[in-house]
């Protein structure tokens, strides 16, 4: 283990706590120059913050299948940790999606391929949603696998429930605070608190205390994984019409949340441990490493080989470079005499401008990401590693990055399309595979930071199954999208 050494800034200025709810006995201030024990002298505590990358969501769904191989999941079985030292808010079958799309009083599950395109497994009403959740009463404290779907960066700090997280405020509340966070057991209590500016100052910040953030310090985290940020471009990029120059628009608020958030964390574990917390960090990838985003060439293609034609209406916007996945239910249903030959709506594509702009707030977003980090690790309260997913999906294969519809309709058996891409049918998340891929880059920078040798998950012995059992084979026929599974993927981010 690689010893370490660092300035550690008074914590008692840094965190300003007032505690409440989950208290915390704060202990004496760590001085500068400690040694933090090793991850397994610390007891190899693992807190995982982030969304519905963190928490397992597979298929469009939060769901056992998918949970068991989420990366935090991946990385503590390699560390080790039994099912009482890492723990998650395992969902029963059919799962928990997020969409209602025949009934308002019930909840979409995962999505499944069966034999002839992508359907729902099933569906849960919304009453009886709390009781898919497995083992709740066994689970007295709060999660060690924090990751809420759906959770934009300023949630990490500011949600604690449906009605605070940043969806109440459009309309579309998120329930999965509720049964992650659980402030409803735990209470609430918004802290004001702050952090150094770096010339003497301090700046405020208020905080609330079932948050993720707090959670997470108040498990005690020795090793903190952080990935939040992505629903702040994917949430306008799975819209279609993201607002023209939002990266920019929105770049001074990320750094604000964004450098709290981990200054804060930082600063809260380190006074909670008497030690300084590794924190291993991810970036937000490019819509391009994503099947969900179809490239116009590609849907142009797929059109040509299942109607033998190109698509006669073409699109309501010009120089499309982008059509969104769920678009191939809208053309199925629009592949009939009577609307044939209707233009692809502007909410289902990207054109080039837009593309650009998501593209831009990517690049934006992630420098703002590096470099709080980078600041963060210097001042010595916390290593700080960044975990590059954007450069690392960037990087994997196209047949990875291919979905397992389009592979399975250029002729591959189920079985060998769902071991060549990397994601899952919902297109956005990974299958486990995937997760695999993404828990081993984490793990490297753990053991770059840590000196620490932690071994590698094999990604190819991670099963998935895209038919849940239901179906083995691929029918004869264009392989469609169920309108009912379009739109659990048209609200996986709204």
């Amino acid at each position: 283990m690689k010893k370490f050494t660092g300035l550690l800034i008074s914590l008692p200025v840094l965190l300003l706590m007032a505690v409440a709810g989950c208290s915390l006995d704060a202990p004496d201030d760590p001085s500068a120059g400690i040694n933090p024990p090793t991850l397994e002298d610390a007891g190899a505590r693992y807190v995982a913050v982030g969304n519905s990358l963190t928490a397992g969501y597979m298929d469009g769904g939060l769901m056992m299948a998918g949970q068991a191989n989420s990366y935090p999941q991946l990385i503590a079985a390699q560390l080790g940790l039994g099912s009482t030292q890492f723990t998650q808010p395992w969902i029963a079958a059919p799962g928990i999606g997020s969409s209602t799309p025949v009934s308002p009083a019930n909840v979409a599950g995962v999505l499944y391929f069966d034999g002839a395109g992508i359907s729902i497994l099933g569906e849960t009403p919304l009453a009886s949603v709390q009781s898919q959740l497995l083992l709740a009463v066994r689970q007295p404290t709060q999660y060690h696998n924090l990751g809420v779907p759906g959770a934009t960066l300023h949630d990490g700090m500011n949600a604690y429930s449906a009605a605070t997280s940043a969806g109440a405020a459009l309309g579309s509340p998120n329930p999965f605070f509720d049964f992650i966070n659980r402030a409803a057991f735990f209470g609430n209590k918004a802290i004001a608190s702050g952090y150094p500016n770096g010339v003497g100052g301090i700046v405020p910040v208020t905080y609330q205390s079932a948050s993720q953030f707090y959670q997470a310090i108040a498990k005690g985290g020795a090793l903190v994984t952080l990935w939040l940020g992505n629903n702040d471009v994917l949430g306008p990029a799975t819209s279609g019409e993201p607002p023209a120059g939002f990266g920019a628009a929105g770049a001074a608020a990320f750094q604000a949340d964004y450098t709290a958030l981990l200054a804060m964390l930082a600063g809260g574990l380190a006074q909670r441990n008497g030690f300084p917390a590794t924190i291993v960090v991810a970036n937000i990838p490019g819509v391009s490493s994503t099947p969900y985003f179809i490239p116009a060439a590609v849907f142009d293609a797929y059109v040509q080989s299942q109607l033998g034609q190109s698509w006669p209406g073409g699109y309501v916007e010009g120089t499309v470079d982008y059509v969104r996945f769920p678009a191939l239910s809208w053309l199925a249903a629009h592949a009939v005499p009577d609307s044939f030959g209707v233009a692809l709506p502007a909410n289902l594509t990207l054109d080039h401008a837009e593309a650009v702009d998501v593209a831009t707030a990517v690049g934006m977003y992630n420098a703002i990401i590096a470099g709080v980090a980078a600041s963060v690790n210097a001042s010595g309260v916390a290593r700080v590693g960044l975990m590059d997913a954007n450069a690392l999906l960037a990087a994997r294969s196209a047949a990875e990055k291919t979905h397992f519809l389009f592979l399975v309709g250029q002729g591959m058996s189920v079985t060998a399309a769902a071991s060549t891409t990397i994601f899952s049918l919902d297109g956005i998340h990974p299958n486990s595979h995937g997760y695999g891929i993404l828990a081993n880059a984490f793990i490297d920078e753990i053991n770059d930071l840590d000196g620490t040798s932690i071994a590698h998950v094999d990604p190819a012995a991670l099963t998935w199954d895209p038919t849940y059992g239901v179906s083995k084979s691929a029918g004869a026929g264009p392989l469609r999208v169920a309108p009912a599974a379009a739109a659990a993927m048209d609200a996986i981010f709204r």
